[in-house]
């Protein structure tokens, strides 16, 4: 047993590896609506409230889609839901990259975000299982990682991709590596050789005791965290649009200054996550109310930039705001396997998903509407501020957590 205890001990960390390549994959997919609407906005004819539409079809189909793929990880396992996931994705991706007009694009990215759903819930049950609790939060941050680093991937490579074969071959570029890593997870994946710690048995035992999921517990979470991703969504779908249009951006540098923000959420992603489990000794509330509080500071500044603002303060503006709202969810994911416990990890996952899901969809393009309106971003900005402020409040006052590890 001590010598299994030994293998297992070395080989998470090239699971985890593989489980963040999986993220970095998908998200590569996602990021591309945002990445590249400075260049298909004008092809397509398309307003600032069409281009969030694209990212709302795609968190649409997760509001969906969600709860049903949560379940089905936790009913078939990680290999079957990451590969369908991914070959889905791409087909889809594929199919938005020949998109004439706004519907067929909107059809194809919802197509998409069904494939999308899958991922999540499936690496997080991996998490969940090869991970214990003392450091589920630093592997889930790791994993976590994954999508801004995608997001990277997407605003360094797509728009130097566009120069070469046009912004569709580029999309279609991101869609046929996601076909291809598909297989390429299902043969690498690997069970864990042995079963949870003594106290990850414990934890399982106060945490959930029925086989019933406790949707009370989840909700608070699920709805808070609703209202951070959509600061998230808005922040990385109109930060282009906002650095073009206001800044005085060109359209290639404006994209790759979205790097910028990725990079922030991957440092985020795990800083957050060791602070969780060592500084805070696994607490996970406090830290999703610092990250909330920072995140609702930083967006109320972007609101305050004029177009003669410098350099200097803009960049890491967009770099802290990449830690701060995009680099929660390592967070947040480990606090909701631990409410939902491990047998129950892909469903309470889905639930969250699909609330989150919904309030970006809706959150995205109202963004967008704000800004056609009042022909504004400064306006827009300061009410997701409030919005995030709300989501606070709605943490501190409602969220109880699972006992944490004691010191």
């Amino acid at each position: 047993m001590l010598q299994s205890a030994v293998r297992r001990d070395r080989f998470r960390w090239t699971i985890l590896a593989l489980i963040t390549i999986s993220h970095i994959i998908g998200a590569s997919a996602q990021y591309g609506i945002n990445t590249l609407a400075p260049f298909y906005k004008d092809e397509l004819q398309l307003s600032r409230a069409q281009v969030g539409l694209f990212f709302s079809a795609f968190y649409l189909a997760m509001t969906g889609a969600s709860f049903a793929t949560g379940w089905l990880a936790d009913r078939f396992g990680v290999r079957r839901t990451t590969f369908n996931g991914h070959l889905c994705v791409g087909i889809c991706t594929i199919a938005a990259a020949l998109s004439p007009n706004f519907e067929w694009g909107c059809i194809s990215f919802f197509l998409a975000g069904c494939g999308y759903s899958f991922l999540n819930p499936a690496s997080t049950i991996g998490v969940m299982t090869w991970f214990e609790r003392s450091e589920r939060a630093t592997a889930m941050g790791i994993k976590q990682t994954g999508v801004p680093a995608g997001g990277v991937l997407a605003a360094v490579l797509a728009p130097s991709l566009v120069l070469i074969i046009g912004w569709r071959g580029s999309l279609a570029a991101l869609g046929a590596i996601n076909f291809l890593f598909g297989f390429i997870f299902s043969l690498l994946w690997r069970e864990p050789l042995i079963s949870s710690s003594e106290e990850d048995a414990e934890f399982e035992i106060g945490a959930a005791t029925t086989n019933s999921l406790k949707v009370s517990q989840l909700l608070p979470i699920s709805c808070a965290t609703a209202i951070y991703l959509v600061g998230q969504m808005a922040l990385i779908t109109y930060a282009p649009l906002y650095l073009k249009d206001v800044m005085g951006f060109s359209p290639y540098w404006a994209s790759q200054a979205l790097a910028l923000t990725q990079a922030g959420a991957m440092v985020g992603r795990v800083g957050w996550g060791i602070a969780s489990d060592r500084l805070f000794h696994g607490r996970r509330k406090i830290v999703l109310i610092c990250i909330g509080i920072m995140s609702a500071i930083l967006i109320a500044a972007l609101g305050l930039l004029q177009r003669e603002s410098s350099y200097l303060l803009l960049l890491p503006l967009l770099f802290l705001a990449g830690v701060s709202i995009v680099g929660y969810q390592g967070v947040s994911y480990a606090l909701i396997g631990e409410i939902a416990g491990k047998t129950r990890t892909g469903a309470g996952l889905g639930m969250m998903i699909s609330i989150n899901a919904a309030a970006a969809t809706l959150g995205t393009p109202i963004f967008g509407y704000i800004v056609d309106q009042t022909g504004s971003y400064a306006v827009a900005w300061q009410a997701l501020a409030l919005a995030v402020s709300v989501g606070i409040v709605g943490l501190a006052v409602l969220l109880k957590e699972p006992r944490p590890i004691e010191a």
